[in-house]
């Protein structure tokens, strides 16, 4: 089911939340979107699906039913804090950078159930291909993700589908870039904790490793970041 929270007019980006049958968006996070002056297409969009399937069905339902033509898309989990201008930092990255950067990520930290930070640390796909540090809550390039076939919604991936689609952009020639001083917090409940073992957790990340890490290694290998220091990308890089 898709709802629309907010349609500002002429948008620039898609917003899309997903949600689980009965779940609802935070108060906090429809203050903090506020903190924003870039105009969005806001889409509450809920079913029994992984997060991605979700947001995938928001950015289908844009596709068939909205005339605006939308270039980024922000997937917005229902109850985060945005820092101040966040989405307009991002948008900012996003206009000026070079077209095989296909999306830009904030800083953020969990706080709850976890509490843990996580820097907007620059791009790197040596780091990349042996841990994500990228958050689900970054802006993307519609028009690149319809490229790599779009969001990764594959359950046989589900609690590192995030992960995987981030590698799936580096396989296709597109790169992120960290945006300075965006961030967000994260509130973590013991409900919105991905399920599932340490020993489940394991085998996924197994078979990305065998599925989709080495296929990429072989075609695309990247030495470390000593041997050759472009492969770590910030935004200084691109001005």
């Amino acid at each position: 089911m898709i709802t629309i929270a907010k349609h500002n007019k002429n948008p620039k980006v898609l917003v899309v939340t997903p949600l689980l049958p009965g779940h609802k968006i935070s108060r906090d996070t429809k203050i903090t979107i506020k903190r924003n002056n870039t105009p969005i297409l806001w889409l509450l969009s809920e079913g029994n699906n992984n997060i991605p399937t979700n947001i995938q069905n928001g950015l289908n339902w844009y596709k068939e039913n909205v005339k605006d033509k939308i270039p980024y898309i922000l997937p917005l989990d229902r109850d985060i804090v945005l820092g101040r201008s966040m989405i307009d930092r991002m948008v900012f990255v996003l206009d000026i950078v070079p077209d095989n950067v296909a999306f830009t990520y904030a800083n953020f930290e969990f706080k709850g159930v976890v509490d843990r930070s996580f820097p907007a640390i620059p791009y790197d796909i040596n780091l990349l291909l042996q841990n994500n540090y990228i958050s689900s809550n970054s802006l993307i390039k519609i028009d690149k993700l319809n490229i790599i076939g779009g969001f990764v919604t594959e359950e046989k991936y589900r609690r590192l589908l995030d992960w995987v689609l981030w590698l799936r952009f580096f396989d296709y020639g597109y790169v992120g870039l960290p945006t300075p001083n965006a961030n967000f917090v994260a509130i973590s409940s013991s409900e919105d904790i991905s399920a599932g073992t340490n020993e489940d957790f394991i085998k996924k990340r197994s078979l990305i490793l065998h599925e989709v890490i080495k296929p990429i290694m072989t075609k695309h290998y990247q030495p470390p970041p000593e041997e050759e220091a472009h492969n770590i990308l910030t935004f200084e890089d691109v001005l």
